[in-house]
């Protein structure tokens, strides 16, 4: 009777996680940049339902482990406009995104750049006072 007992709890904790890992799907690709099609590194990419992220390595590639079920995916990067994608993840998915850069007004005009110097001119006084420990 006690073999058999033993014998349904190894069976349960072997059994119980591998139904768990079923539930594991991959999202994987590419980001790069929609001018010249070079592949980005470091890219925000985010699953606003679970709440897990990560970044693209030195070669644009970045990789998900997440829950099958909707997933909400934002993907952002300083001087690319924002992609948004929400679809339903049932099973490996790979996804190239493709960043368009954010031009606006002030990237736009590189023959004027905007660019002031501040600094403060004058004489400073260097009189030094100075006190006695002992």
């Amino acid at each position: 009777m006690r073999t058999i007992f033993f014998t349904q709890i190894t069976l349960l904790l072997f059994v119980i996680p591998n139904f768990s890992w079923a539930q594991v799907v991959t999202v994987s690709g590419y980001v790069s940049n929609g001018i010249n099609s070079k592949s980005l590194e470091y890219v925000n990419i985010f699953d606003s339902n679970s709440g897990i992220g990560t970044i693209t390595n030195q070669n644009g590639f970045y990789r998900l482990v997440l829950e099958k079920g909707i997933l909400n995916l934002n993907v952002t990067e300083t001087g690319f406009k924002a992609y948004s994608q929400t679809f339903e993840l049932e099973s490996d998915t790979t996804l190239t995104i493709v960043l368009e850069p954010n031009l606006n007004e002030k990237s736009r005009d590189k023959k004027n750049p905007q660019l002031q110097a501040v600094g403060k001119t004058g004489k400073k006084d260097s009189t030094r006072r100075g006190f006695n420990l002992f």
